[in-house]
């Protein structure tokens, strides 16, 4: 019988269905964020191309939005988070 059950529920569920990974803890997340803000600022910092200066400054403003959505979500959600403590 529980095989059976088994065949049913599998000729439903499709064979190439992409496997989901569960997302990091938030603190985790949070410090990824500030890493690649960090990480953008020190491009900035060190581009030596005119074309590039636009790229950067992007790449600045994106990573500081992602890394403000991230505390946002923390405050709301009540994680308190001190990496340098």
């Amino acid at each position: 019988m529980k095989t059976v059950l088994m065949n049913i529920i599998n000729g439903f569920i499709p064979q190439n269905m992409p496997i989901v990974h569960s997302l990091p803890p938030l603190t985790q997340q949070i410090e990824q964020a500030r890493q690649e803000w960090v990480s953008a600022q020190n491009y900035y910092n060190n581009v030596s191309d005119v074309d590039l200066v636009d790229h950067a400054a992007y790449l600045i403003q994106a990573a500081e939005k992602k890394y403000t959505y991230l505390l946002k979500r923390a405050r709301y959600e009540g994680v308190r988070y001190a990496p340098f403590n």
